[in-house]
């Protein structure tokens, strides 16, 4: 029988160091025994339901359990967490289905989410990277912004995006450059300037703020905003299939955080 640890020691080897300090496993225990795993981007109520359901006894997740976002690296930073009405109805669920949580984030990051991220747009291949951390630079046909706006809107499935346009919408594009899942943020404002200094003239990101749209507009570079998850989904359905692959007696289940917003 697999054991959590077991893919927690593959996922090291693959990527060929530990965990990072976010990650691990973040409810249940690294020595349980499990047959059927869902992966997931977020283990919302309907996921961790549909898990259970399911009898699967291993979720494996990119973000986090618990909220606010930093529990998982300090619990004590916020007290009366542990009461909020999310957090403990994720724990029902998790003691309910006698689930284990085993969150992966930085590591999939680098093993999958960005160079997914240009396949699912159809970018073609990278012309530059940065690291193990994924593309900087894709090189499309030039298209203007309203073209590559409208691919975008396309194979996301979104009923509409937030675009800045700093130069209109008829600006030529060709050199893009992804800020996948929660890069565009302002926490993480750092990864938009890579970009900036390889020449990009168009972003495409998961989830950015108005400090992230103002830093790429202040640049002269538009940016078009996906969502968070579905950003980051190609790449974690990409892994539960290296997973089975990895693992062929593990039945594994792939969970579709789908937007948690529309647009009206």
């Amino acid at each position: 029988m697999t054991t959590v640890q077991d893919i927690i020691t593959w996922v090291e080897t693959t990527k060929g160091w530990e965990l990072h300090h976010e990650e691990g496993v973040h409810y249940g225990s690294a020595a349980a025994e499990v047959d059927k795993v869902t992966v997931c981007w977020k283990a919302t109520p309907e996921a961790l339901e549909e898990a259970g359901t399911r009898g699967d006894r291993l979720v494996i997740g990119h973000e986090t359990l618990f909220d606010p976002y930093y529990s998982d690296f300090d619990p004590e930073r916020t007290k009366g967490w542990a009461e909020w009405r999310v957090n403990k109805q994720r724990k029902a669920l998790l003691d309910k289905y006698k689930l284990t949580f085993l969150r992966l984030h930085s590591s999939i990051d680098i093993l999958c989410i960005g160079e997914d991220m240009g396949r699912w747009l159809k970018l073609g291949e990278p012309v530059r990277t940065e690291g193990k951390r994924g593309s900087v630079v894709w090189e499309i046909k030039p298209c203007t912004l309203r073209q590559l706006v409208t691919k975008v809107k396309r194979i996301s499935g979104m009923s509409a995006l937030r675009v800045s346009a700093p130069n209109g919408l008829s600006q030529k594009v060709r050199r893009v450059g992804l800020l996948v899942g929660g890069a565009a943020l302002c926490p993480n404002g750092g990864a938009i300037q890579p970009g900036v200094e390889a020449g990009v003239d168009v972003f495409i990101a998961g989830e950015t703020d108005n400090y992230g749209f103002r830093y790429a507009a202040e640049c002269g570079i538009p940016l078009i905003e996906t969502s968070h998850e579905v950003s980051e989904n190609p790449g974690f359905r990409h892994f539960s299939e290296m997973l089975k692959e990895r693992f062929p007696s593990l039945r594994v289940s792939f969970f579709e955080n789908t937007c948690p917003y529309v647009t009206l």
